[in-house]
This record gives structure tokens, sequence and C-alpha cells, in this order.
């Protein structure tokens, strides 16, 4: 069904740098495809590759929402709410896997705070769609919900998620030193217009 979505510049635009390969299964069915993103377009094929950089669980109404969404060729603040709401835990969890993350040196490098709550924010004043990021032997567990004593909390909308994932996105590809001090001076300026302490 994705594949009929007509791919303008701003739907496009819209997923760049935010991944190159995607698994997706769909509930209640026996469906399961990959998303393949080359910056300039979308292909799909059936199965999930070995490669791919996350798997995204949807119900076979997030499926049809999406070629709704993409219908008009833009995505307006609420439908990019819908979007970046499925597809929030999962891909700060995937990001969060990658050995150089997972490394205590790049949290110190950034000044992430051990325990952090984040909320996505619904622009159109609904519940907030929330998760725990947690880091504790040497991982960051990326838990749905709110759970322990937050040392930073996060208020992000959909732009603002988007962000911190292209962010996060490139210094994963890049993966070098000055890619990741690079990040950690971003991310430093960026929480202070997003977050607060505790």
């Amino acid at each position: 069904m994705w594949s009929t979505i007509v791919q303008t510049p701003e739907v496009v635009d819209y997923f760049r740098d935010v991944f190159s390969k995607a698994g997706v299964t769909v509930d209640g069915s026996k469906e399961e495809f990959t998303v393949i993103n080359d910056g300039n377009a979308f292909t799909f094929h059936a199965g999930i590759d070995a490669d791919v950089e996350f798997v995204v669980p949807l119900k076979e109404e997030n499926v049809a929402n999406l070629i709704h969404f993409a219908s008009d060729g833009n995505f307006d603040a609420h439908e990019s709410w819908r979007i970046v709401q499925i597809l929030f835990t999962p891909l700060t969890r995937a990001a969060l896997r990658s050995p150089t993350v997972r490394r205590n040196w790049v949290r110190l490098l950034s000044g992430a705070e051990a325990v952090i709550h984040v909320h996505l924010v619904d622009p159109n004043g609904g519940n907030a769609a929330r998760h725990t990021l947690a880091y504790a032997g040497d991982q960051w567990l990326v838990i749905p919900g709110l759970h322990g004593k937050p040392g930073r909390t996060y208020w992000l909308d959909p732009d603002q998620a988007l962000s911190f994932q292209r962010q996060l996105y490139r210094a994963l590809k890049e993966d070098s030193l000055g890619s990741w001090w690079q990040f950690a001076n971003w991310y430093r300026e960026w929480r202070m217009t997003v977050s607060s302490p505790g």
C-alpha cells in the first residue's frame, strides 16, 4: 500500500536523515517489509532485511493513516505528531543501541543524565506520548511511559524530536570523534531550549 504514496519533495524531505533502512511489521497480519530511504525516494520490498536500522510494529490503521496523511503531498502539524508518535520510541531505542552510544564517554561528553523523561507534545493539546531513557549497565534502556526520578525532562514537538533524531543519526553514520564532539556541542545547546533539570 505504501508504494502508492506520491513521493513529493516535501514527503521525502520529512524523513531525510531520519533513517536509511527500516523494517515494518503489521499487527494482525503476517505482512512485513523493508523501507529503503536513499534521500531522494523510498523503495519497498517484502520481508525484513538483516541490516535494517530498526523495526517499527504498526497496526493496519497506522499504515492507512500514513497513506491518508501523505495524500496531499505534505504533513500538517497534527499529522506530523501522529507519525512521530508511532516512530518515537522505536527510533530512539534503535539509535541508542549503537555500540558507540552505549559507551559512557559519549554520555559524559554530551552531559546526558542517567534518567531522562521525554514528552512528545500533541500540538492540538491531546495527551503527550512519553518514554523514559535510563542508562544502566553500559546500555541505554528506552521504556514507554515515565519511570524513576529524572535528571532532566524534555517536552518536544514533532519538529524538535525529528531534529534530535537527525543530529544523532548523522553522528552515528559518521561515527568519528569529531562527529560525536559536534553532536555533544549541539546537544548541550539544544537541550537548554527544550528541557529543564529534574
